[in-house]
Formats: C-alpha cells, structure tokens, sequence
C-alpha cells in the first residue's frame, strides 16, 4: 500500500506540509470541489465501461471526451487556486516589504523635521553675526561676542537601509508604480542633501574655525584660577571687533549663511517627498 492510501489527499492536507495559511472558507470549497469532480469522473468512468461491455463505440466516445474534459476543467481550477495562493503569498511579501519601508521613512521624517527646525536658528545666529559687524562702534556685548564666535552645524540622520534592499533585488515585488518611481529617486535626493551638508561641516571646521583662532585667545576660559593671572596679563586679549573688521571672515559667514539657507530649501523638498512616500506606504500596507 502506498503512503498516500488510507488518507483523504485534501488542500487543508496540502496546506499542513506546506505551511500555508489558507482562508478557512476556501478549503472546504476547494475540498467540496474536488469531491465531486473525482465523483463525476467515477460517473463517468462507470458509465464508459459499462458502454464498451455494451459494445456501443460512439456513445463510449462521447462519455470519454466528457471525462477528458472534466479532468480538463479540474486541472484549469487547480492551476487557478494555484496562481491565487501565489498571488496572495507574493502579497505578503510585498507587504513585509512596505513595512520596513515605512519605518525608515518615518524615522527621516522625523530627523528631517527637526533639522526643519534647527536650520533655520542657524541662518538666525549668522544674520546676527553679520549686523553684529554693523554695530562695532557702539560696543559689542558678552553675548554678541559669543555670537561672533560660535560655530555650528546641522547633520540630519537619513537611513535608506531597507530602501537600497529593496532597490536592489525586491523592487519587482512592489506593486505600486507610482511608489516604485519615487523609491527609485529618492536615493538621488538623500545624496544631493547629503553632499550639500558634508560641503557646510567641512566649510565650517576647514574654514570658519581656523579664520576665528586667529583672532581668539582661550586664556580668558582661565579666569578663576588666580594662579595664570600673571600668564593672561602678557597674552594679547581676544579681538572681537578686529575679527568682525575681517573680510574673510565676513566673507566666510556669508558663505555659510547661504548654505544653510540652500540646505533648508533641500531639506524642506526632502521632507515633502519623505512625507508623500510614507503616506503611500501607509496606503498601501493591509491593515
């Protein structure tokens, strides 16, 4: 005896081995289906013999072309239910796929969303150096003077991990044109913003800093210890005002305030586009 005899060879079978997660309305049906198929090709089968002992030809022929098809349509619908459970499983997929999407888009999101809020208060402190150089004569303040020194910059945490995946070998999987077309240019954007932002640090740290030590002395963070008063007496002070009399200096400041202010026209497209990608995805995504 075979080891397929002596059990019912049914879907809800099929699906054990396989470890499919089937609608539990669809095996029934399925099973019900199959029943009476394999009771109609009996029918017919008793029938056609019954005929050939009968020795009538044509009516045998007619019974046999009729299970012929039978069998015909039982394949057509196995293959049928068999395209549909690749279908729903290619599905899953695709929706384990827009998952993970969706929860690096949310994180650029929100890193987006504060630097939205950060860049702009640079632009802020760099205008102010700059009317800071307007008021020299009137005398500069502990705070504008630390204005005139302060250096800074804004890096924005943009993940693309499960996009370069995606990108990479699961794009097909994604059934959505319109999100595939920008998944596939987002990467082009992230890139254009980082190197915008890389050219600002590099400016500020290469350019800005060293412009800014020619003109400070860090003896005056020694102002509680008695002991180096006698050093800070023979130090040349900081020179606050000769600082914002300097042209490369002023130069450098301006050139920093216009990155910044084309870093934040970049970050605000991003974040346009970050947000209208994560609102298809959550569109997408079965809930």
């Amino acid at each position: 005896m075979s080891s397929s005899e002596g059990r019912e060879f049914t879907l809800e079978h099929v699906d054990k081995e396989k470890h499919i997660t089937w609608s539990p309305l669809i095996i029934p049906i399925f099973n019900g289906i199959t029943s009476h198929f394999l009771s109609m090709i009996n029918f017919f089968r008793k029938i056609r013999r019954q005929l050939l002992d009968d020795n009538k030809p044509v009516k045998y022929i007619r019974y046999a072309i009729g299970e012929i098809l039978l069998v015909v349509i039982g394949i057509l619908i196995a293959l049928q239910i068999n395209n549909w459970n690749e279908a729903r499983k290619a599905r899953k997929s695709e929706n384990q796929i827009l998952v993970s999407l969706a929860e690096d888009f949310d994180a650029n999101l929100e890193s987006l969303e504060k630097s939205l809020v950060d860049i702009p208060i640079l632009i802020e402190r760099y205008n102010m150096v700059l009317e800071h150089a307007g008021q020299i004569d009137k005398g500069l303040t502990d705070a504008m003077k630390n204005d005139v020194i302060s250096t800074g910059f804004i890096k924005t945490k943009v993940i693309d991990g499960a996009l370069t995946s995606v990108l990479g070998t699961q794009l097909e999987l994604i059934t959505n044109d319109s999100l595939k077309k920008l998944l596939t240019s987002y990467p082009s954007k992230i890139r254009d913003f980082k190197e915008l932002e890389g050219d600002l640090v590099e400016y500020v740290i290469n350019t800005q800093r060293p412009s800014i030590r020619s003109y400070l002395t860090l003896s005056n963070f020694l102002l509680n210890e008695p002991r180096f008063d006698e050093f800070k007496k023979n130090v040349e002070p900081s020179d606050y005002e000769g600082l914002l009399r300097d042209r490369v200096y002023l130069n450098v400041v301006i050139g920093i305030r216009t990155i910044n202010t084309d870093l934040l026209s970049r970050c605000i497209e991003l974040h346009k586009n970050t947000k209208q990608i994560k609102a298809i995805l959550e569109n997408e995504i079965l809930k």
